[in-house]
């Protein structure tokens, strides 16, 4: 069955059976949940999984909460169990259990759910059922270190553990570490195929010999050309290489599936303490690290959520162009995640309103050029 078909007819006759809610629920997942909630197109496997426990999750809530109960089918949710859902997660915001992010996250999706079964306008924004704008507020600028080394982590122990217990989980946080990937990204590389010269790359008129070509699991598919200029880089290459034995295989475990290979990096990093609750870390610190090297590398200065202090405004906005070209971010001010706000203006995403372009295929070289030659692998 093709996912432009549509499954299961069942669900079209059956009756309301508040008492098979999770039979239903099923259906009506197996139908919709491949879909992207407003594209023409589907959604990553991580979605649909991640969709399908909070589907589960909030009709669990709503059956067993102890104020009121609701024995009902998933076709007949209302106003009032969106108010109660409400009404809860406004309870934990304001106990610190629940984020902005997470707030916005878990709408979107009760938002997406009730246009599947018919609703579209059932639930309202954000900010009719909070009355404090704060609680529901992303912040896109970072305002604490999130990298391995700055939250006084020691990143060669922890990757030299994993390494002797996992050498595919070791090489992806490495790959993670050298080049900023994300953790998808890293199982999806293909270290021989994904390593192409300056020519093959687009490069020609740079100084660096090699490239990552990271296009595999990559945010809205963007494609990025990732220089490999420094020994750290090439040695996270070279890793990764000797782990793989055809030229088109990526750097996770053969004989698992992607899904598989993520969810058992995932559990790798729960064995050696890469959580929030253990060492205060995650994968993707590895992330901000490398955009906090960048950084540091480019304008002699630490980042500005690491104390960094003020840079030229000139140098600033350079090294935040190239970071996110190599980060696989368009836009400039996407880097304050992971840098902060630019400590040489107080209106530092003001100033980025007009940045530069930046397209690594359109405009591959003035933004990631780098200034050191490798041998060819």
């Amino acid at each position: 069955m093709t996912k432009t078909q549509t499954p299961p007819v069942e669900l079209d006759r059956l009756p309301l059976q508040p008492q098979r809610w999770k039979y239903v629920l099923a259906l009506i997942l197996e139908r919709h949940n491949w879909r992207h909630s407003t594209k023409s197109k589907g959604v990553s496997h991580a979605t649909m999984e991640e969709r399908r426990q909070f589907c589960f999750r909030i009709f669990s809530f709503l059956r067993d909460n102890p104020v009121k109960c609701f024995k009902l089918d998933p076709r007949s949710f209302s106003g009032r169990h969106v108010d109660l859902l409400m009404a809860d997660w406004r309870q934990r915001a304001e106990r610190g259990e629940l984020g902005a992010a997470t707030l916005q996250k878990y709408h979107s999706f009760l938002t997406t759910f009730a246009g599947w079964i018919g609703k579209p306008k059932l639930v309202k924004p954000l900010s009719a059922y909070f009355a404090d704008p704060a609680l529901i507020t992303r912040s896109y600028i970072a305002t604490v270190p999130k990298g391995w080394r700055e939250r006084g982590v020691d990143v060669d122990q922890v990757l030299g553990q994993v390494e002797r217990h996992d050498l595919h989980a070791a090489a992806s946080l490495r790959l993670m570490q050298a080049f900023g990937l994300r953790f998808k990204e890293a199982c999806m590389l293909r270290p021989h195929a994904d390593v192409l010269t300056a020519v093959q790359a687009g490069q020609a008129g740079c100084d660096t010999a090699l490239y990552l070509f990271t296009h595999r699991g990559t945010k809205g598919g963007r494609k990025r050309y990732v220089p490999i200029d420094t020994d750290a880089r090439l040695q996270a290459i070279k890793l990764a290489q000797g782990l793989v034995i055809g030229q088109s295989d990526s750097i996770s475990d053969p004989q698992l599936t992607l899904v598989q290979a993520i969810r058992h990096l995932r559990y790798v990093m729960e064995r050696f303490g890469v959580t929030k609750k253990a060492l205060g870390v995650v994968p993707h610190g590895l992330r901000h690290q490398y955009a906090a090297d960048e950084y540091r590398d480019a304008t002699g200065s630490a980042a500005p959520v690491n104390g960094g202090e003020a840079v030229d405004r000139t140098v600033d906005m350079a090294a935040r162009q190239d970071i996110a070209a190599k980060l696989g971010h368009g836009r400039p001010q996407i880097v304050n995640a992971y840098l902060g706000s630019s400590a040489s203006s107080s209106s530092a995403g003001g100033s980025a309103s007009h940045p530069a372009p930046i397209t690594t295929e359109e405009n591959p070289c003035p933004a990631i050029c780098a200034h050191r030659t490798l041998p060819y692998l």
